[in-house]
């Protein structure tokens, strides 16, 4: 596989010719279907996307959220797909339950003209309607990677002639929660298959992880904001100074980047934000100018070494810090001086790679924020901050899949032995007070699977990488323990 991406070029994010496709290009009954979900001319992503993708080749998609991504991958699949073939063709993976039935629903009503039949897969219900589906013969598979791995695992969906795999909201896909089942899936399909993201943001881990999954990929852009090699995109939420450290940790829980230095203005900041964030359950450590010299080492070897997510910092105590896979910058404090901006958010998008710079913007630094935006030259977009009961429901699904995916790696006797375990849990959950154990149960659960597992070492890797920190006698809350798993 190339190693390469098809970077856009310059004005490449606009749309150069709007009519490069039109409605009127598709065969008959899927312009009937469109008409039925009330389409009547294709949204600029579509008009770019469709094309490149009938051609078969492989893509990379950036188009922000609501621009038409669904159209411009189900259009092309209803229109390849054999409908006389009664198995799977084409597979579209999401994140969600949520997604996979929406993207589902938009399938079915762009198939059910030409006689193309998907089903959804996903977990947290029977098994009952989707083993009918597949024995039906669906020829289109939209599902979680979870739950479509237990069905290929029982032999009830054969994905050896998926000759198309979609992701969809590659960001969230090809994030550390998702990757290990991704790439079993990606081992049991074909080959010679055509590979597609599509994502609002594709930032430099995703591009990276990607190119496991394509093949010499083009790289779509339509974004408002550019996104070339050499770039950070900067966004900032509106938020009550006294609701920062809660919304800061909703944020990060909702996006689940991969890493991410937080910046704060001072030590007793730094400190309360770290606090609260381990208080969540996410892994994140802290340092300041006053700490002690072996913490210090012992939070930057956790960092150098990718094993630290969140790292919270002034901006002294960062200085020397250099990490070329660093996802996100946060300014949990806007800093008091523009140009302290650039050298924050310079911590990411390096050697040539994209970044992602946010910032908690209150009404007490609006106006610093303003005055950086404004001498640096910048563009930030605003984002809304998500809805509790919407990071809730994430952080479920990941933990769900996180659970699903662990069972399937037991051995039969440790399967045995967890099996002695069901009547307790069926007495559990039978009580309010034995939910509450089976709740503080998951959030252990969630505290270890949001720690990030030392990298897989690499044959000939640099003979300068650092030394691990020797552990300390306690290990840190949440670290999970996988050796026995590693084998």
């Amino acid at each position: 596989m190339s190693d390469t991406v098809s970077q856009p070029t310059e004005g490449e994010e606009q749309v150069q010719d709007p009519e490069l496709m039109s409605m009127e290009d598709l065969p008959p009954e899927i312009r009937r279907a469109c008409a039925d979900l009330g389409w009547t001319k294709f949204t600029p992503v579509q008009a770019r996307a469709i094309p490149a993708f009938v051609t078969g080749r492989d893509l990379m998609v950036q188009s922000k959220t609501g621009s038409g991504k669904t159209g411009a991958f189900g259009i092309p699949i209803i229109q390849m797909v054999k409908p006389e073939g009664r198995y799977v063709q084409a597979m579209v993976l999401t994140p969600t339950r949520e997604l996979t039935l929406q993207v589902c629903k938009e399938l079915t009503t762009l198939g059910k003209h030409r006689g193309v039949v998907p089903v959804a897969i996903y977990g947290g219900v029977g098994y009952k309607t989707q083993l009918d589906g597949l024995k039906g013969g669906a020829q289109v598979v939209v599902g979680t990677a979870g739950r479509i791995l237990d069905h290929m695992q029982s032999g009830a969906l054969d994905p050896s002639r998926a000759g198309i795999l979609v992701l969809d909201e590659a960001d969230e896909m090809l994030s550390m929660g998702f990757y290990p089942d991704m790439r079993r899936i990606k081992e049991e399909l074909p080959r010679d298959r055509q590979t597609l993201m599509f994502s609002a943001t594709i930032p430099p881990n995703v591009q990276s992880l990607g190119r496991g999954f394509l093949n010499d990929p083009e790289f779509i852009s339509l974004s408002t904001d550019k996104l070339t090699v050499d770039e950070i995109e900067n966004f900032y939420y509106i938020t009550p100074q006294a609701e920062k450290e809660s919304n800061l940790a909703r944020i990060l829980e909702a996006e689940n980047p991969d890493s991410a230095i937080i910046f704060c203005n001072t030590k007793d900041e730094v400190r309360r934000v770290s606090a609260g964030l381990k208080r969540r359950g996410l892994d994140a450590d802290a340092i300041s100018g006053d700490l002690a010299q072996k913490d210090r080492e012992r939070v930057m070897g956790r960092i150098k070494a990718g094993t630290l997510r969140f790292l919270v910092a002034t901006d002294v105590a960062a200085r020397g810090i250099d990490i070329s896979d660093l996802a996100w910058v946060v300014n949990y404090s806007v800093p008091p001086a523009p140009e302290v901006y650039l050298h924050r958010t310079g911590r990411t998008g390096r050697m040539g790679k994209t970044g992602i710079a946010i910032s908690l913007v209150s009404g007490f630094d609006i106006g610093s924020f303003d005055i950086a935006m404004k001498a640096n030259r910048l563009n930030a977009s605003e984002k809304e901050l998500p809805a509790v009961d919407g990071v809730a429901a994430r952080i479920l699904e990941r933990t769900e899949a996180a659970i699903e995916r662990d069972l399937r790696e037991l051995a039969p006797d440790e399967r045995a032995r967890a099996d002695e375990f069901l009547p307790a849990a069926k007495e559990l959950s039978a009580s309010e007070e034995g939910c509450e154990v089976i709740a503080f149960l998951l959030h252990r659960y969630y505290q270890r699977m949001n720690a990030k597992p030392p990298p897989e070492p690499e044959i000939g890797g640099a003979a300068d990488a650092p030394e691990p920190e020797p552990e300390p006698e306690e290990a840190p809350r949440g670290r999970p323990r996988r050796r026995s798993r590693r084998r």
